[in-house]
């Protein structure tokens, strides 16, 4: 195609990156939510937007971005920079779906529809498919989906059957064919009788605007079961965790807000720039 891959190995500073694709002229840029809160929070983006006149697109892959990061993503960005939000599997090289930038907007939340030669649906605990807006466990069938885990016959028969790859997310689709996850099977957490979706929690502390990333974390407790602990990076010095505390208060029920916030400056990542959860939880340990 006659293009050029440019790599970029100093993220710690992120604001060479937006000088480098001003200077080099970068028309594609790809990341993980927190490359963009890293972007968004701790380099010049906002400031050198007229600078970056060839970016023509964004695409955002590697898990959850709440809306609030999104809806300052696009404030931020030029707006002849269109933004990709994808969505896909190790075990479905590479991806399952995408949001059409059209519909950033008009469908905030997302993951779009099944690329083509892919198809998805949201099936119940017995595999059966569900109408629109209902619950259930987001399948996918391509011939990009692997045929099965290496030497592993029992992982294999968890994850693929008739319905396809079983994903192992929670979502629904909309009556106009888009999906939407919800959060992780398996992250559920339950507290005094209740399931907790720790990305509601983490997209609520965002929504603050004091923060660039969060996670909660579930610490067993004889009492609750969970007690919810969130690690957070605030935007500057001056968020405080009473802050925090407080608009939680607000916008949450007793059950659901963390007993303890901890400040930290970074979040673990793993190498493919999710947040790492088993890290944070040694992070708290300390």
């Amino acid at each position: 195609m006659g293009g050029t891959v440019v790599i970029n190995n100093k993220f710690a500073y992120p604001a060479t990156v937006v000088n480098q694709i001003a200077a080099l002229g970068v028309t594609g840029f790809s990341g993980v939510p927190s490359t963009f809160a890293y972007l968004l929070y701790r380099s010049p983006l906002k400031s050198m937007a007229s600078e970056l006149k060839s970016l023509r697109y964004c695409s955002q892959a590697g898990g959850h971005m709440s809306a609030h990061l999104k809806r300052e993503l696009r404030d931020a960005l030029p707006q002849w920079t269109q933004i990709y939000i994808m969505y896909g599997a190790t075990e479905a090289s590479a991806r399952l779906s995408y949001l059409d930038p059209q519909y950033y907007e008009s469908k905030m939340g997302s993951i779009g529809k099944a690329i083509p030669g892919v198809s998805m649906q949201i099936v119940d605990k017995a595999g059966k498919p569900l109408p629109p807006n209902e619950m259930g466990e987001l399948t996918a069938q391509g011939s990009n989906i692997m045929l099965g885990y290496w030497q592993d016959p029992e992982a294999t028969a968890a994850a693929l059957d008739h319905n396809g790859y079983h994903t192992g997310d929670l979502g629904y689709a909309d009556e106009d064919g888009f999906f939407y996850v919800t959060g992780r099977r398996d992250s559920l957490l339950k507290v005094s009788g209740h399931r907790i979706n720790p990305q509601e929690i983490e997209d609520l502390l965002i929504s603050s605007g004091l923060l660039a990333e969060a996670a909660v974390i579930g610490l067993p407790d004889e009492l609750t079961g969970n007690r919810l602990v969130a690690l957070i990076t605030p935007k500057n010095d001056g968020t405080s965790t009473e802050m925090l505390h407080k608009f939680c208060g607000h916008h949450l029920p007793v059950y659901k807000r963390p007993t303890s916030i901890q400040v930290v400056r970074n979040l673990p990542k793993k190498s493919s720039g999710k947040i790492d959860k088993q890290k944070c939880i040694k992070l708290i340990a300390r």
